[in-house]
């Protein structure tokens, strides 16, 4: 199957994933638990992580929880030309639809990230598989991102049934290191 095909078939299954928002909620609480004690919030100063909408594994929760920890949180705001920036918030309020119809921060070059070093990437992603790969939304927005931040370490958020042996992809797509689902952490072998 193209990619083009298996992102509808992709989306059109994660959306039916649940039967009801406080499965969604319940799930998404889950995943926050397994991301505290995996171990890879340790030694990590800063966590760029998206801003979750609709059907997408949440983010919420664990934004909260990095903020009353003190970890230093980020979320992208994208540029035209097919890159992003994260720029560092103290508060989900700060956060303002963009053209895509996406939270994203006011562009305040202050609060930037420029240094990367200690830093986690919680990545999107509509399906992974159990090498990393990973179907998203056909930006490629994270792909040049993870390509040219390799100091970072990506983990993927996801429900586990959206898990599949194989997703299709092409020689830029960039894997990530780990996976985070609702049932536990997937660590990639590379």
């Amino acid at each position: 199957m193209d990619k083009k095909a298996f992102r509808k078939t992709a989306l059109a299954r994660r959306s039916a994933v649940f039967s009801s928002g406080e499965e969604k909620k319940s799930a998404d609480r889950k995943i926050c638990e397994n991301l505290i004690s995996s171990g890879l919030l340790d030694g990590i100063s800063t966590v760029l992580t998206y801003i979750s909408v609709g059907h997408e594994a949440g983010t919420s929760g664990i934004i909260d929880y990095l903020l009353a920890q003190g970890i230093t949180v980020a979320v992208p705001r994208c540029r035209k030309n097919g890159q992003m920036d994260f720029l560092r918030i103290e508060s989900m309020t700060e956060l303002k639809a963009s053209s895509m119809g996406i939270p994203e921060p006011e562009y305040i070059e202050e609060n930037k990230v420029k240094d990367f070093s200690d830093t986690l990437c919680l990545v999107p992603g509509m399906a992974f598989d159990m090498t990393g790969n990973r179907t998203g939304y056909g930006g490629g927005y994270y792909d040049r991102f993870l390509d040219s931040h390799t100091e970072v370490v990506s983990a993927g958020l996801c429900y586990q049934s959206l898990i599949y042996d194989a997703v299709p992809c092409e020689p830029h797509d960039k894997s990530v290191e780990y996976i985070i689902t609702e049932k536990g952490i997937i660590k990639i072998n590379g």
